[in-house]
């Protein structure tokens, strides 16, 4: 599909200019696991990737899961034009770039709301991503009555928005390609996501990438990979329970530590790992999504710094043993699954 063209090249890009602006293009670690990784990352996708990446387009729904449960939700998506044209500011109400994309959904964290990481989201729909972000009633920035309890019942509101995405009469519907959906959160957001692959679990989803989350409950269904991305010196979310979160998680899946990363890692701009870990997530959503062979193979490369970042996986690579930045151990290769869509929302709210 072209917009699936579009989206590696456009990916590539902004990976090597991650590196670049970085100064760490030539530094990146090796691939422990014996695949191809010795170009350094993006420097063959440059030559064919777009001159810039897509200008973003912003849209403002009105969503409410009933009186008690607004759901107030901004969506980014690709458009004409080339991010430099506006300066990289999103075009309210754009016509969407023709084709259809991917879609993920962004989940915040607790005292926060879409706009907070608006950085992370942009760069998404820059790549070719459709973004969604609700503004959950009891977490968000401002909410008049907050409370942390309400996690599992984000993750049923996140699975609401995607329908209502997904609704023909919605104008970005028929950009939206409904086999390619994921989730992403970070912090009370991350959270939220893991629920979404446990207790609340929506089963169109076909990846999940969890910025500094909690675990939740036990992992349901038809196996679909999950990258974990969390700084080691986490003083808000516990750096261990990222890590009992992975070790939990019985499918293909990966893990990403900012080494001497805080609450924030990974998600903003000045902080260590922040090129790492936006490079590590475009080429697993690339792989996992698009079926990017490509991203898979630089994936170990592209997230491994040392003295920055560690990485490892499970069932990501087809060999005897999968990747780490400091050992290898042994894994049995899972499959990219099949995946009805259906959603389960089994057990009570709240």
């Amino acid at each position: 599909m072209p917009a699936r063209r579009t989206r590696t090249a456009t990916a590539s890009l902004l990976i090597a200019a991650l590196f670049i602006t970085g100064g760490v293009l030539a530094a990146s670690g090796s691939d422990n696991n014996g695949t191809p990784s010795s170009t350094p990352a993006g420097a063959t996708a440059i030559e064919s990737a777009p001159p810039v990446p897509h200008a973003v387009g912003v849209r403002h729904f009105t969503f409410a899961r009933g009186k008690e449960r607004p759901l107030p939700t901004t969506v980014w998506y690709p458009v004409h034009g080339s991010a430099r044209q506006n300066r990289g500011r999103p075009q309210p109400d754009a016509t969407p770039l023709p084709g259809v994309f991917p879609l993920l959904l962004w989940s915040h964290g607790f005292y926060s709301n879409p706009q907070s990481q608006e950085g992370m989201t942009k760069l998404l729909a820059e790549a070719g991503y459709i973004v969604a972000a609700p503004a959950y009633p009891f977490t968000k920035k401002d909410a008049p009555r907050f409370d942390k309890t309400d996690v599992p019942n984000q993750a049923i509101d996140a699975s609401y928005v995607i329908t209502q995405l997904l609704r023909t009469a919605n104008p970005l519907a028929a950009s939206i390609d409904p086999d390619r959906l994921g989730a992403i959160g970070h912090s009370g957001g991350g959270t939220t996501t893991d629920w979404l692959f446990t207790g609340r679990r929506d089963h169109r989803l076909k990846v999940g990438v969890i910025f500094a989350g909690r675990p939740t409950t036990a992992y349901q269904g038809t196996p679909v990979p999950l990258l974990f991305i969390h700084g080691d010196k986490d003083p808000v979310v516990a750096y261990s329970q990222g890590r009992e979160s992975y070790g939990k998680d019985p499918w293909p899946k990966a893990f990403l530590t900012i080494v001497g990363g805080e609450h924030g890692a990974g998600t903003n701009n000045p902080e260590r790992g922040h090129a790492q870990a936006v490079a590590t997530l475009l080429d697993f959503l690339d792989w996992a999504l698009n079926g990017d062979e490509e991203a898979r193979v630089r994936l170990t490369n592209d997230a491994t710094l040392t003295g920055i970042t560690r990485f490892e996986s499970s069932g990501i690579y087809p060999s005897v043993t999968d990747s780490t930045s400091a050992s290898t151990t042994t894994t049995t290769p899972a499959p990219m699954p099949t995946q009805s869509n259906t959603l389960d929302l089994a057990g009570s709210a709240g």
